[in-house]
């Protein structure tokens, strides 16, 4: 019978740097100690040219922004005033025709008995054209009667003790009230409910 190979050569671990072989469990320290050991290499100190140009940059960039929104602002408020110069335009000349128009219906409201009827159905035309012409320009009626009283928007020159309606409904309108476009251009004038006095 042939001789058994000696197996205990091929499992033998390699030997350690230095010719000691190496030991379970035990680490190698002397790569890590010698890293450790050499000398920290000092943090590059920064040009103190190139750090200020950056602070100059970064102060720029801010300077920029501030600018940019600076300029949207006034864009967006020029785009503003260019809107209600032209809605607004004509304010002064639609209030002054108004009593013209107010005076056409109180033609019609108070034409006497006999009246020519083409006359009274031609008054009836021009203020239905008026009416037109006004609201081509923006320009609509305030709603008044059955409404609650708004001293934004109405105008109380009378009131009526009255059970039948809450207190501050609007009963009666005395003279129309006109809005151009979001504008108050003149209040209703009204006639307001308040409730009956308790007798004593």
């Amino acid at each position: 019978m042939g001789k058994k190979p000696d197996m205990s050569s091929k499992h033998q671990p390699p030997d350690s740097p230095g010719g000691e072989p190496s030991r379970p469990g035990v680490t190698d320290t002397r790569a890590s100690s010698a890293i450790e050991s050499e000398p920290a290499q000092a943090q590059q100190p920064v040009d103190p040219e190139l750090q200020a140009a950056r602070d100059e940059a970064q102060a720029t960039f801010a300077r920029y922004q501030r600018l940019a929104a600076d300029f949207e602002n006034y864009k967006r408020r020029t785009r503003q005033d260019l809107t209600d110069r032209s809605q607004f335009a004509n304010e002064e000349l639609l209030r002054k025709l108004l009593p013209l128009r107010d005076n056409l219906q109180r033609a019609l409201e108070h034409a006497p008995e006999g009246t020519d009827r083409n006359w009274f159905d031609g008054i009836k035309l021009v203020v239905r054209q008026f009416d037109d012409v006004l609201q081509a320009q923006g320009l609509s009626t305030i709603p008044a009667v059955g409404e609650k009283f708004d001293p934004a928007q109405h105008e109380a020159i009378a009131s009526e003790e009255t059970d039948e309606h809450e207190e501050g409904t609007i009963v009666e309108e005395m003279q129309p009230g006109y809005r151009l476009h979001n504008r108050v251009l003149r209040p209703t004038l009204v006639k307001v409910a308040h409730p009956r006095a308790l007798k004593s």
